[in-house]
């Protein structure tokens, strides 16, 4: 018996020393490289508190070439602007590192963090949070300072009537892969150094709502969603930006990320920004197991469903905010969103892609038509409201009319090549793509062309195109192992067989303002867009002014909801966002 008894003991160590290495590994994995790559090698200077301070806090940690880190640190207090980005990092490393300032530095630090009322506001929202997270950090560090009181009391107020937005009617830069790092990093910070109970806890369950914002679209190592603000479009574990780097940090799932950067001709072609994601390697904040379940439970396919920039009276988007729609499979996902007939800015959006596994280090595909913003005809930024999309389940209706005014005037495909296997083109216009761990297929209702191959961030792409100013078009995507293959036919030769087989693409116009596309899926739905009137599925109207803030098979949530009910298995919590509590299962036992 006593032998039995020590045996558990062990199995359970065993155990718990497993579950807790998970992230433990990651983290070392991050702050490995950081510790010991320079900013310099980065493309960036070392006097550079937002894109430095990364390398510091690896090595504050580790404990690794800590000289060179407080070099760095004292040259950022002098020759580094005083922005948001800069002032939250600054802050929040002096409190967790001032043991090892010099007190040289330690001055430096106290005079250019209480040079500021920390009052500005920035110009969006990653801004102002960064602001008000480092002015109540200052003035947590400083309680001697003549503005402590002052300037404790403004941001905590302004904290948490953020956070009580967020949590009842998302954000406005939602999803961003840049930007939704410095939400999570800034409550982080937060969370970590705050001495009140209350805000504490109302910072840790925002902290949660974020992360179960990203968990339903995480996909081993891929994250799969539509974007206000995305840079760079092919993103994965082999091209990575900061956000998506914190999803792997905390969640795991597929290959260690790749994070050191790829030059070309002595040019910086791919950034990663993995430094921003460091201060969540420091971080004490673990998540808890059933985020962590949620975000690796792939064994069936399901829609997930979100909103975002729905606050009263202060939408980006008025009157529409975005309605989110994302479908995910073992291997891939697509992802796309509703934003109306009309649209705020939108310089930066990303309304809808198809993502999937792949070696290769870009695998994404979409259609657009370009935002006419800044150099968005090199670098594929941006949406207009001349685009509008309906999705069920896997397959993707989208619909274009594009203004003669328009400086592109012509819709714009990415098909990146060496993440596919196979290509068939049809003289029907049908274009079929074996992925891999997708197959998908393209249609246009007129004639396409293909335009000159073009790189994006080191990668060669094909360019579909096509120049027909009103026009529609379908995606359908399936999962391989649908189709088996048969003598001389490829999988792909049956799914393309059956497409042609079972479907139909219709585009009618009746007059140039009323004009509808009609689509007969492969799955035997009827998909069907009346442009900037409605969009139907089956006959059934979609109504987008009843979607929830979050809807899949593991959470609920209502627009301006006070609870947020997760479920996962016999896990289950409830967030309680008006008295700002959370309750779990074994509370209920």
């Amino acid at each position: 018996m006593k032998k039995l008894l020590i045996l558990l003991a062990f199995a359970f160590l065993f155990l718990s020393l497993t579950s807790a290495s998970s992230f433990d590994e990651r983290k070392k994995y991050l702050l490995d490289y950081y510790s010991k790559a320079r900013p310099n090698d980065q493309y960036w200077g070392d006097n550079d508190i937002k894109t430095a301070m990364g390398f510091v806090l690896a090595r504050l940690e580790t404990k690794k070439d800590v000289k060179y880190a407080l070099d760095m640190l004292n040259r950022m207090q002098e020759d580094a602007p005083f922005d948001m980005f800069d002032c939250h990092q600054n802050i929040d490393a002096y409190l967790r590192f001032q043991s090892v300032y010099p007190k040289e530095l330690k001055e430096k630090i106290r005079k250019r963090m209480t040079s500021e009322d920390y009052l500005a506001d920035g110009s969006t929202e990653n801004h102002r949070l960064m602001f008000k997270t480092a002015g109540y950090l200052t003035a947590l560090a400083f309680p001697d300072w003549g503005k402590a009181d002052t300037v404790m009391t403004h941001c905590r107020s302004v904290l948490m009537d953020v956070m009580d937005k967020t949590v009842r009617y998302g954000i406005k830069e939602f999803d961003s892969p840049t930007y939704g790092t410095f939400y999570i990093t800034c409550l982080l910070s937060l969370y970590d150094h705050s001495k009140d109970a209350e805000f504490k806890k109302q910072v840790q369950m925002t902290l949660e709502w974020h992360l179960l914002n990203m968990a339903p679209e995480w996909l081993n190592g891929y994250f799969i969603s539509s974007s206000l603000r995305e840079y760079y479009f092919a993103c994965s574990p082999h091209m990575m930006s900061p956000y998506p780097l914190l999803g792997w940090l905390f969640f795991g799932g597929g290959p260690n990320p790749v994070l050191e950067q790829k030059y070309e001709n002595g040019e910086l072609i791919v950034n990663n920004e993995g430094f921003y994601s460091v201060l969540a390697a420091v971080s004490s904040y673990r998540i808890p197991e059933i985020i962590q379940h949620i975000a690796s439970d792939r064994k069936k396919a399901y829609v997930h469903k979100e909103s975002h920039d729905m606050t009263p009276f202060a939408q980006l988007n008025y009157p529409w905010g975005f309605k989110k729609y994302t479908y995910i499979n073992k291997t891939y996902g697509l992802a796309s969103q509703w934003d109306g007939i009309s649209l705020g800015w939108s310089a930066q959006m990303r309304r809808w892609k198809l993502v999937w596994e792949s070696d290769a280090p870009a695998s994404t595909f979409f259609l657009t038509h370009i935002s006419h913003y800044g150099r968005s005809a090199e670098s594929l930024f941006g949406a207009t409201c001349r685009e509008q999309v309906l999705q069920h389940n896997g397959t993707l209706l989208a619909m274009y009319k594009i203004e003669s005014e328009e400086p592109h005037p012509y819709v714009t495909g990415v098909v990146p090549i060496d993440a596919i296997k196979q290509m068939k083109e049809d003289e029907s216009g049908w274009i079929f793509f074996d992925g891999g761990s997708v197959l998908f297929a393209v249609k246009f209702c007129h004639p396409y062309t293909w335009d000159e191959d073009r790189v994006f961030r080191g990668v060669k792409h094909k360019m579909l195109r096509c120049d027909q100013r009103g026009t529609a078009a379908v995606i359908e995507t399936c999962l391989p192992d649908k189709y088996q293959p048969t003598g001389t036919k490829t999988a792909l030769d049956l799914f393309a067989e059956d497409i042609l087989k079972t479907t139909k693409l219709e585009y009618i116009v009746t007059n140039p303002e009323y004009r509808q596309t009609i689509y007969h899926s492969l799955s035997g739905d009827t998909l069907k867009i009346i442009y900037n009137y409605g969009r139907f599925v089956n006959g059934e109207k979609v109504h987008y002014e009843n979607w929830p803030l979050y809807s899949n098979p593991w959470m609920e949530q209502v627009v301006n909801g006070r609870f947020l009910n997760v479920s996962h298995g016999k896990e289950s919590r409830v967030y309680d966002f008006r008295n700002w509590n959370v309750i779990d299962s074994k509370e209920n036992q």
